[in-house]
C-alpha cells in the first residue's frame, strides 16, 4: 500500500470512533445529532478522497475494499441524518459511529489478526447499548439472542485465524497473518477443510444465513435503531469470504461449493417464505435481508464470473434500498407508534411522499427493471443457469415470493381503510420531513442509477471477480459465449 495513503485511511477509521467518543461529552440531544451528522458526512468525504486515489491507480487497495468503504460511510450518514429523532439519542448515535469505525477498519486492513479485532469490535457497541437498556422483556430477549450470536460468530473465526497463522509463527515469519504473506505461503490442502468450516460458521452468523439467522429479525425489531441494519448491510461476512476464504482455501472452497450453493438457495427461499408470513414491517425487512444473504452466498458458491459479479453487485443493490425502506418503516413507527400491519392502513392519504418512496425503494430492492438489483439478479441468474439450469428455479421462486411480500406490505400499510380503532391516530400522521425525504430519495436514486449505469461499480471489482472465478471458469464462459456478452451488456 502506498505510504501516502496510510494517513488518509487512518483518519478514515479514526474519525467516526473519535466522533462517537466525543458524543459522551455532548449533553444536548440536538447538538449531539449535529455532531454525529457532521462526523458521518466528513467520513464520507474522506472515503470519496480514497476513491479518487484508487481510480488514479495509487491507492494500493482492492476494489472490494473500496466499494465496502463507500457503502459503509453512505449508509451510516443516511441512518444518522434521517433516523427518527426520538430513536437517535446520544447512545445510539455513538453506537452507530463506533460500528462504522470498526467496519472501516475491517475493510482497510491487510492483516488477518486486525480483521479479527475489528470483526468483534463491530458488534460490541450494539451489545453494550442493549445491555444498558435491557429492562423490559423484549429488550432482554434481544440481549440474550445477540450475546449468543456474538460468541458463536467470533470464536470460530478466532480458531481459524490461529490455524492460518500457526505455520508462520512456527517458521518465524515477520507477519504471519498478513494477507499477502498468507497467499504467498498457501495453506496445505489437508488443513483447508477444517479452516473453511470455521470461517463459514463465523460468516453464516454474521450474514444471517439460515439456520443462523434468528438474531437479525429480533435485533431489527427490538434492538437499537440502525445497529443491526448497519452490521448486516456492510456485508463484512461476504467480504471475509472474498478476501480470505476463497483465495486462501481454493481446494476446500471448490469441494464445498455444491453444499454452500444449496445452503444459500435454501436460505434465500426460506427467508422469503418467513418474510411473507410476518405482520410486522420491521421483521419483514429483517427476513428480506436473510433472503438476500442466501442469494449472495449461492452466487459466490457457483464460482463463475457472472454469478460472483452478481453476488457482489447484489450486496450493494440490496443494502441501499433496504436501508432506505427501513428508514421509512421507522418513520411510520415514530408517527403511529406501531409497525404492525394489522393496525395500519390508508396512510397514503396522509403521507403520499412516504407511500411513494416506500414503493420505489421496495421495488428497487426486489429486482425491478432499471434498478441495480435487477442487474445483480440477472447476473446471478445467468451464472447459475449456465451451470445448473434447474438450480435457478429456487432463485426465481424466491424473487416472486419477495415481490408478493412487498406488495402485500404496501397494500396493508398505505392502501385500504385504517384498521379498526386506529383511524383517529392515523389521521394525525404527518408526511416525511425534508431530511427524511432527502435521505430516502437519495438512496432511491442511487438504487436506480446503479441499474442504469452499473459499469463503474462492476469495474471496481473486476479484478477480484476474475481472480476468484479462475481461468477455468472464464474460459468456459468464453467458449460458451455467455460471459463476454452478459457482462458487456451491463
Amino acid at each position: 500500500m502506498r505510504a501516502g495513503l496510510i494517513p488518509l485511511l487512518s483518519m478514515l477509521v479514526a474519525l467516526p470512533a473519535l466522533g462517537g467518543a466525543a458524543l459522551w461529552r455532548v449533553y444536548s440531544p440536538e447538538r449531539a445529532r449535529r455532531v454525529a451528522v457532521t462526523v458521518a458526512a466528513l467520513t464520507l468525504v474522506l472515503a470519496l478522497g480514497v476513491l479518487v486515489l484508487f481510480q488514479a491507480g495509487g491507492a494500493g487497495m482492492s476494489g472490494m475494499s473500496m466499494v465496502a468503504i463507500l457503502l459503509a460511510t453512505l449508509l451510516t450518514l443516511g441512518l444518522v441524518a434521517a433516523g427518527p429523532r426520538q430513536m437517535l439519542d446520544r447512545g445510539t448515535l455513538g453506537a452507530l459511529l463506533l460500528t462504522e469505525s470498526a467496519a472501516l477498519g475491517f475493510f482497510c486492513t491487510q492483516h488477518l489478526g486486525l480483521m479479527l479485532v475489528f470483526w468483534v469490535a463491530m458488534v460490541l457497541p450494539a451489545e453494550v447499548l442493549i445491555s444498558r437498556r435491557a429492562k423490559a422483556q423484549p429488550e432482554a430477549r434481544a440481549l440474550r439472542t445477540f450475546r449468543i450470536y456474538l460468541l458463536a460468530g467470533s470464536l470460530p473465526l478466532v480458531a481459524a485465524v490461529v490455524l492460518l497463522g500457526l505455520p508462520g509463527w512456527q517458521s518465524g515469519a515477520e507477519t504471519p497473518l498478513g494477507l499477502s504473506e498468507l497467499l504467498a505461503r498457501g495453506v496445505p490442502a489437508p488443513r483447508q477443510t477444517a479452516i473453511l468450516a470455521l470461517l463459514m460458521l463465523a460468516v453464516a452468523f454474521r450474514m444471517a444465513v439460515v439456520p443462523f439467522h434468528s438474531w437479525l429479525p429480533v435485533l431489527l425489531a427490538r434492538g437499537p435503531f440502525g445497529a443491526g441494519l448497519l452490521m448486516v448491510n456492510v456485508h463484512a461476512g461476504l467480504y471475509l469470504l472474498v478476501r480470505v476464504a476463497m483465495p486462501l482455501l481454493p481446494e476446500a472452497w471448490k469441494a464445498a461449493s455444491p453444499l454452500l450453493e444449496g445452503l444459500g438457495l435454501f436460505g434465500a427461499l426460506y427467508g422469503a417464505v418467513l418474510a411473507l408470513a410476518q405482520m410486522d414491517l420491521r421483521r419483514t425487512v429483517g427476513f428480506l435481508l436473510v433472503s438476500q444473504s442466501g442469494l449472495m452466498l449461492a452466487g459466490l458458491a457457483e464460482r463463475n464470473t457472472e454469478s460472483i459479479a452478481g453476488a457482489l453487485l447484489q450486496s450493494v443493490a440490496a443494502a441501499v434500498p433496504l436501508t432506505g425502506l427501513m428508514l421509512v418503516v421507522r418513520a411510520i413507527e415514530a408517527r403511529t407508534g406501531t409497525t404492525d400491519m394489522t393496525r395500519l392502513g390508508g396512510l397514503v392519504r396522509r403521507g403520499p411522499r412516504m407511500a411513494a418512496l416506500f414503493f420505489l425503494l421496495g421495488v428497487a430492492s426486489l429486482g425491478f427493471p432499471g434498478s441495480m438489483s435487477f442487474v445483480g439478479e440477472d447476473l446471478l441468474l445467468h451464472g447459475i443457469l449456465g451451470a445448473h439450469p434447474l438450480v435457478a428455479l429456487p432463485l426465481l421462486l424466491t424473487t416472486a415470493i419477495n415481490g408478493i411480500t412487498f406488495l402485500r406490505a404496501f397494500q396493508r400499510t398505505f392502501l385500504g381503510t385504517p384498521a379498526h380503532g386506529q383511524a383517529s391516530v392515523l389521521d394525525t400522521v404527518e408526511d416525511l420531513l425534508p431530511r427524511e425525504r432527502i435521505a430516502a430519495l437519495a438512496l432511491c436514486v442511487l438504487a436506480f442509477l446503479g441499474g442504469i449505469l452499473p459499469g463503474p461499480l462492476l469495474r471496481l471489482r473486476e479484478h477480484e471477480v476474475s481472480a476468484l472465478a479462475g481461468p477455468a471458469a472464464s474460459t468456459g464462459h468464453a467458449e460458451s459465449g455467455s460471459h463476454g456478452p452478459a457482462l458487456a451488456s451491463h
